[in-house]
C-alpha cells in the first residue's frame, strides 16, 4: 500500500464518520417525535444502536491505517536507504 492509497483510505474513513454522524442526528431528531414503545420508536432505537456499534470500530480502523503508514515509511526508508531500487 502506497502512502497515496493510504490518503484515500483516510478520506473514506472521515467520510464514513461524517455520514454516520449525520444519520445518527437525523434518526435522533426523528425519534423525538415518536410515541414511546411504539414500533417506529423501537426501530429507530435499534438503528441508533447499530450506528453506534458500527462507529465504535472507526478508531480501531484509523489506528490500523496509522500503523500501516508508519510501517510503510520505515520499510521504504530501509529499502531505499540501503541502495534499493
Amino acid at each position: 500500500m502506497s502512502l497515496d492509497g493510504l490518503k484515500n483510505g483516510i478520506m473514506a474513513l472521515v467520510f464514513i464518520a461524517i455520514l454516520a454522524a449525520a444519520g445518527a442526528i437525523a434518526l435522533d431528531e426523528f425519534n423525538n417525535d415518536l410515541t414511546a414503545d411504539s414500533y417506529a420508536d423501537n426501530v429507530t432505537d435499534e438503528g441508533l444502536e447499530g450506528i453506534s456499534n458500527s462507529t465504535n470500530y472507526l478508531s480501531t480502523i484509523g489506528t490500523l491505517l496509522g500503523v500501516v503508514a508508519l510501517v510503510s515509511v520505515v520499510v521504504a526508508g530501509f529499502y531505499f536507504g540501503r541502495g534499493g531500487a
